[in-house]
């Protein structure tokens, strides 16, 4: 077996890092700067000097030799789909575990939902909700579990139409399992409050109902109720239950119910040309969200359910509204204006296409579609960003 090499500093940490930039592994992986850290886990860019290519190279945190981590990586290996990052690599020694995943360009849908966006249109959502079910379905599909399904474990591209959106972290479902279940036997003994797990505060929102009564029992359709979840997040702009210890007793007091009770979001009903799109994916939520697990949709049915929706997809642009509601001569105002792209172009749009919580205003940031139009292109949908 390859020896293990260090270069750079010589040294395997830099602050509380394992690995510092240049540190070279096997005589193949090079370190190229630190991405992320989650509460199992390190996450670093790598160039691999075998295949002239980067990856993610994945560390258990405090380089805990573990076998569960081998096992996830195994589980992740066995999965080939565009809609989930691929495993290409595993290590471990005495001093050091590693697994070697596909880089996926962009960063995590949380922090881009923390970072630009109120809620989604039905269109941009139905795509998001569509690609993480196609992932979900093929790890299904080969008996795999992921177990941990969240907004900051599906790697989404930089672009604003989301045009690879790659479920991650399989390698760590096996740890993240073992770390939520001894959390839960401790919240168990006190539920007066959480403990301090950053994987147990982050699954809270989006666990299910039976998580909280037999954990290792908990199967597949677990991770349904997630994507349930997270489609009600995309749209709202909110968690369906809340976060932390109200999460959990929403969720128990939805489960003596028999059934959710979530409000669709204010939005709703407002745009003739979404209103069937819209009707369509808060049936779906309701689908994923059954209290039995038995009666919640499959993988496969919430993918063939988004194979059949009828959604845009087209390239997304960026621009600010320059102009709304122009002055008609008879004193009333029209429901129109300008956007202003990067480029500086004007762009037509309607408001019957903006989705924002007010009225569009100058100014303001927002994402578009655009199709052609005389005598200029028109913008739809057009959705307000942060």
């Amino acid at each position: 077996m390859d020896q293990l090499f260090l270069i750079a500093s010589g040294s395997r940490h830099l602050n509380t890092h394992t690995f510092a930039p240049g540190t070279l592994l096997l005589d193949r992986y090079q370190i190229i700067n630190f991405i992320a850290e989650g509460g199992m886990q390190e996450v670093y860019r790598c160039w691999d000097q075998t295949l002239n290519r980067h990856v993610a190279l994945k560390t258990p945190k405090r380089g805990a030799r573990d076998k569960r981590f081998r096992r996830g990586a195994e589980m992740g290996a066995r999965i080939n789909h565009p809609n989930v990052a691929a495993t290409f690599d595993y290590y471990e020694d005495a001093s050091i575990t590693f697994m070697v995943e596909e880089y996926v360009v962009g960063s995590n849908l949380q922090k881009r939902l923390d970072d630009e966006f109120f809620f989604m249109d039905p269109s941009l959502a139905a795509h998001v909700i569509h690609q993480i079910a196609k992932g979900l379905f093929e790890a299904h599909r080969v008996g795999i579990c992921h177990r941990d399904i969240k907004p900051s474990n599906i790697i989404v591209a930089p672009d604003h139409n989301f045009s690879r959106i790659a479920l991650t972290d399989f390698g760590i479902a096996k740890m993240a399992e073992a770390e939520i279940a001894a959390e839960i036997a401790l919240f168990d003994q006190d539920n007066s409050t959480l403990t301090s797990s950053q994987t147990l505060l982050g699954a809270v929102p989006y666990m299910a109902p039976e998580c909280w009564r037999n954990w290792k029992d908990a199967g597949k359709a677990i991770d349904i109720w997630a994507l349930g979840c997270i489609a009600f997040q995309l749209l709202s702009g909110n968690l369906p239950f809340g976060s932390g210890r109200n999460a959990i007793v929403k969720v128990v007091q939805a489960e003596m119910l028999g059934k959710v009770d979530l409000s669709k979001p204010a939005w709703f009903g407002q745009h003739a040309n979404t209103k069937v799109l819209e009707q369509e994916l808060w049936a779906l939520i309701m689908a994923c969200l059954q209290i039995d697990p038995a009666l919640r949709h499959s993988a496969k049915q919430v993918m063939d359910f988004c194979d059949a929706l009828c959604y845009a997809n087209a390239p997304r642009e960026v621009g600010q509204i320059s102009s709304y509601g122009a002055r008609y001569a008879d004193g009333g105002y029209g429901k129109f204006g300008r956007i202003t792209d990067t480029g500086g172009h004007q762009r037509y749009f309607h408001r019957s296409d903006f989705f924002g919580a007010d009225a569009p205003a100058s100014g303001q940031k927002v994402s578009f579609c655009m199709y052609p139009g005389i005598p200029d292109p028109r913008c739809s949908p057009i959705l307000l960003l942060r």
